[in-house]
């Protein structure tokens, strides 16, 4: 974020991508429209996705949107919730596991 010097609010920064080939702009706008979501907005997660900074959030919402969008049976859903959740789990675990190794 940078911070309007007139106004001091925050504004958010703004890139300019060049050499976008129109193949890239065709899928970005295609995944865009599936999603139900302007292509800025798709360009925007896809970046943090990518760049690993896409919240768990995000990532359930993500997921959430594909499953309604594939008319996945309720008790389906509710059983992947349940897998989910217990990944997310054992995850920390392991990470919290992996850092105590790390600073032995």
């Amino acid at each position: 974020m940078q911070y309007n010097a007139c106004t001091m609010q925050r504004t958010p920064l703004q890139i300019t991508i060049r050499g976008l080939d129109a193949n890239t702009k065709t899928a970005l706008v295609k995944r865009a429209r599936q999603n139900g979501v302007s292509l800025n907005q798709y360009a925007l997660a896809a970046l943090r996705q990518t760049a690993g900074i896409e919240s768990s959030q995000e990532r359930y919402n993500r997921f959430s949107t594909f499953l309604d969008k594939h008319h996945i049976p309720a008790d389906e859903i509710t059983r992947i919730d349940q897998a989910v959740k217990s990944g997310k789990s054992a995850s920390l675990n392991k990470q919290k596991q992996d850092e105590r190794d790390l600073s032995i």
